[in-house]
């Protein structure tokens, strides 16, 4: 087990996980909303650090990441659940399943970064799953990776609270961030989250230089009103306009 970066210890064993805009309060022998994290004894864990169920080698261009590194190789990693529920997720048999639900190997940091070596990987990637439920694990690994000389991003739903955004993008060269839609409707009803939390994680990163990518993936019937999608593309000219963000968009048959 390894202990969890961000929390707080309350009474009577109760923690409180300061990770994501959730902030979940956790009775001991429970987890919180994402699955991933434990309350044992007052002590917070979490029990996806060095269990990977998914390793793959992509294009950067499936991340997708369009704008950087084009032509470059990048080594994926991810583990189970996610702190959405998004209905209309591609990735739901990794997203929505906890650990015990899965397959995983066992991999710690200096494995993955001398994998991507081995194969000849540019640079480092966190996908498939939200990584923000593997912190620990993906920071340890991007740290170490950036070390060693490769390249590091990841693929992010954006509800990861300031300062624990700050502390992994001191470790990143490029960040994807899925704008799921511009209403809070939307992510309540589709996602059961928030969409507030997800502009700020937006504007937070661009606000840092990094290099951003924003992916909407458009779902005919619920995010694609003219209205709302103009919006959207005013909010993201007036708040990321410059050269380190790229807006990509896209539309699914899938519902």
């Amino acid at each position: 087990m390894h202990e969890a970066r961000f929390y707080r210890k309350l009474d009577s064993n109760r923690v409180q996980c300061q990770l994501c805009y959730r902030t979940c309060v956790v009775k001991d022998g429970h987890r919180g909303f994402c699955r991933n994290r434990e309350n044992r004894d007052g002590t917070y864990y979490t029990i996806v650090y060095g269990k990977p169920s998914a390793l793959q080698i992509d294009p950067i261009e499936k991340e997708p990441c369009y704008h950087m590194w084009p032509g470059t190789r990048i080594f994926c990693t991810a583990t189970a659940s996610c702190n959405n529920r998004c209905q209309f997720c591609q990735n739901w048999h990794l997203s929505q399943r906890s650990l015990e639900e899965l397959t995983y190997y066992e991999a710690q940091p200096e494995e993955l970064v001398n994998a991507a070596e081995h194969f000849g990987c540019e640079s480092l990637s966190f996908t498939y799953n939200e990584p923000t439920v593997f912190y620990e694990y993906m920071f340890d690994v991007a740290k170490l990776g950036k070390k060693r000389g490769l390249g590091v991003l990841y693929h992010t739903n954006g509800l990861i609270n300031e300062a624990q955004l700050l502390a992994l993008l001191e470790h990143m060269d490029a960040v994807t961030v899925d704008l799921k839609a511009f209403t809070d409707t939307f992510y309540r009803t589709v996602c059961s989250s928030r969409l507030d939390p997800v502009l700020k994680t937006l504007m937070n990163i661009h606000n840092t230089g990094k290099h951003l990518e924003v992916v909407n993936l458009m779902i005919p019937t619920l995010n694609d009103d003219p209205n709302d999608v103009r919006q959207m593309c005013r909010w993201i000219l007036k708040n990321l306009g410059g050269r380190h963000s790229h807006a990509l968009f896209a539309v699914s048959p899938q519902l």
